[in-house]
C-alpha cells in the first residue's frame, strides 16, 4: 500500500448480480504515478472508474481520492480530479473553442488556458469549427483537452486512446509524461498495451470483475536474461485463467 496515496481502493466490491460484479478491488497510487487498467469488454474497468468518480456506489469497501472519501454525503472529493469519459458527447452546435470556454467558466479557469490546450491537442486550426464537423479522433482530443483544463491533482481517463491515429497515440504518451512531471496522478483504462508499457508505473489486469494481476510494468515484463512485452504477459495471464476455469 502506497503511503499518502492519491488514489486508494480498500477492498471495494460492486455486486449487480451473480454474473455481473466487481470483487474485492484493493490498490493505491501515489502522487505523480500512472496506473493503467486493462481487460476485455465487460471486465469491470468502467465500473471501477464510475465508482471512483461517484456515479456508481460500491456495495462494500471504501475509495479515497487525495485523502477524501468518495461519498454521496461529502462532495469534497469532487474537487480533486478531472475526468474524461469514454465516448464523451459534446453539443454539436458548439465549436471546439466554445466547448472549452463553457468548461473554463464553469471551473473558473483563465481563458488563456483554452488556446494553450487547443494547441497542445492539435485543434488550434479547427477551434472555430462546430463539433459536428469533428472526426472521432478530433472529438477525442477535445475531450482530453477538457480533462486537462482544470489542472487537477488527479486525472481519470476512460479509454483515452480510442479513435486516435498512431501520431496522436504517440502525442498522448508525451502528454502523460508531461503531466507526471508536474506531479499529476493519472489512472486510465485502455486496450493498447504498448501505451501502458510506455507510460504506466503499474498495471492491473481485469477479468470478469476480478483484478487477476496488479504489479509494476517492469516486474510483469521482466524475465530471466531479458524482457517480454506486456501483450505477451496479458495473453499468458488470459490463457492461465482459461485453463484453470
Amino acid at each position: 500500500m502506497t503511503t499518502n496515496a492519491m488514489i486508494r481502493f480498500d477492498h471495494v466490491s460492486k455486486i449487480y448480480s451473480k454474473q455481473n460484479q466487481v470483487r474485492d478491488i484493493h490498490f493505491s497510487i501515489g502522487q505523480g504515478e500512472c496506473f493503467a487498467l486493462c481487460g476485455g469488454n465487460g471486465a469491470g474497468k468502467s465500473t471501477i472508474i464510475q465508482m471512483m468518480i461517484g456515479i456508481v456506489k460500491p456495495t462494500s469497501g471504501s475509495i479515497y481520492l487525495n485523502g477524501h472519501k468518495v461519498s454521496s454525503t461529502d462532495i469534497a472529493y469532487k474537487s480533486t480530479f478531472a475526468y474524461m469519459p469514454d465516448n464523451m458527447v459534446f453539443p454539436r452546435s458548439l465549436t471546439g473553442y466554445e466547448v472549452l470556454h463553457f468548461f473554463s467558466k464553469l471551473l473558473q479557469v483563465p481563458r488563456g488556458r483554452i488556446d494553450e490546450l487547443l494547441c497542445l491537442v492539435g485543434l488550434e486550426q479547427d477551434k472555430h469549427k462546430k463539433v459536428s464537423h469533428y472526426s472521432k479522433g478530433m472529438q477525442q482530443r477535445l475531450a482530453l483537452a477538457q480533462a486537462l483544463l482544470p489542472e487537477a491533482p488527479i486525472i481519470i481517463l476512460d479509454e483515452p486512446t480510442n479513435g486516435l491515429d498512431p501520431y496522436w497515440v504517440h502525442t498522448f504518451k508525451e502528454l502523460i509524461h508531461a503531466e507526471r512531471r508536474k506531479g499529476t496522478t493519472i489512472l486510465y483504462s485502455t486496450h493498447i498495451l504498448s501505451v501502458v508499457e510506455d507510460t504506466a508505473d503499474t498495471v492491473a489486469f481485469m477479468n470478469e470483475g476480478v483484478m487477476v494481476a496488479c504489479d509494476s510494468v517492469a516486474s510483469l515484463c521482466r524475465i530471466e536474461n531479458g524482457h517480454r512485452s506486456l501483450e505477451a504477459v496479458f495473453y499468458d495471464t488470459c490463457q492461465r485463467i482459461a485453463t484453470s476455469s
